[in-house]
């Protein structure tokens, strides 16, 4: 993996006896010995993978201000104090560790504003990986396990569970400065309740949402279905195609990378004055490339709903084959029970 670590530094978040959150701060940077670049690049890797996330670009105070109608009372405003301690730094006129010092006394304070209780071993770093710099802030929480010596005794270790990233943010520096209409240099966990952590985050970067990746993944999906309509595909020939787009969108997705519309259409049959990079044009909207929503790209190759207590989830390839829809009667017939559900269907009955 060529991963370059620049400047990396932890500090720590703790809760006081007020119950509030407080930092203690190191004075120096780490030295990138193997365990740093073993910690970086598995935090590099399973943060690419990490799915919900959002993704936003640093406000423009003054644009959302002259975007108002007349009359409008203005929005809070982001503030900018993140961005121009990031300025500074890659301007050389701020040290590293001052930098993630003053960060993190903003982080706490914006922690304290939107009442989340975070505690753990707070990371800061400047990297690059294959040509682009990255900054990355995330929160590592400590574990604490048992381990066995060498002459077979238990003890106690702490350690750091990185497998979680729940609290990070990461900016695509080269992105930032080499393409300012960028509206996704800025990425961030969301988390799964509301909006809070994704809030929080915009509050502490200065940033606004841009692209909605979840929404991104939807519009592809419609794209596949009026494609096909286009094309007039057999049932079969449509299952197949949706199986082309359902497998390259995951394999991405597992190796890391984004669905890149392009490539994607490079891989799948079409016709040849009309192949599915053509179709799209510009009336779906959809980025150039994004990250894959696996939970919303189920929906290239199932049926799946819930309600009422019932949850169903079954291959599109199944209808009109073994499973049958009446809309007239608002009812599905199955044929084959799957063996597991039939044994408990019978023991019930």
């Amino acid at each position: 993996m060529s991963l370059d670590i620049d400047k990396i530094i932890l500090h720590s978040l703790r809760p006081g006896s007020d119950g509030q959150p407080h930092a203690d701060t190191r004075s120096q940077t780490l030295v990138p010995d193997e365990a740093v670049q073993g910690l970086m690049a598995e935090l590099h890797r399973i943060y690419n993978g990490k799915g919900g996330k959002g993704f936003g670009f640093f406000a423009d105070p003054e644009a959302a201000v002259a975007e108002l109608a007349d009359g409008e009372e203005a929005p809070k405003q982001p503030s900018p104090a993140f961005r121009i301690a990031l300025e500074q730094l890659l301007g050389e006129q701020m040290e590293f560790v001052p930098f993630s010092v003053s960060m993190t006394q903003l982080l706490v304070k914006h922690l304290v504003e939107h009442a989340l209780d975070e505690q753990g071993v707070l990371l800061f770093a400047k990297y690059n990986y294959v040509g682009v710099d990255y900054l990355m802030m995330a929160l590592l929480e400590g574990k604490e396990s048992v381990t066995v010596s060498e002459a077979l005794e238990l003890s106690h270790i702490q350690y750091l569970d990185i497998g979680k990233l729940n609290l990070v943010a990461r900016i695509d520096l080269t992105e930032w400065q080499t393409q300012p209409d960028s509206r996704r240099y800025i990425t961030f966990s969301k988390g799964r309740v509301g909006r809070k952590l994704g809030d929080f985050f915009l509050d502490v970067l200065g940033a606004r949402e841009g692209m909605d990746a979840k929404l991104q993944n939807k519009g592809l999906l419609q794209a596949v279905e009026d494609y096909c309509d286009s094309q007039q595909l057999e049932p079969a020939e449509r299952n197949d195609y949706k199986k082309q787009v359902f497998k390259y969108c995951t394999e991405q997705a597992s190796a890391g990378e984004e669905i890149e519309i392009r490539e994607l259409s490079a891989e799948l049959p079409g016709d040849n004055d009309l192949d599915f990079y053509s179709f799209i044009g510009k009336e779906y909207e959809l980025e150039d490339r994004f990250p894959a929503d696996r939970s919303t790209l189920r929906g290239l190759t199932k049926f799946v709903g819930s309600g009422g207590g019932l949850t169903l989830s079954f291959e599109q390839k199944l209808l009109n084959s073994r499973i049958f829809y009446d809309p007239q009667t608002d009812t599905l017939t199955i044929r084959g029970v799957p063996p597991n559900l039939k044994d408990q269907l019978t023991r019930s009955s």
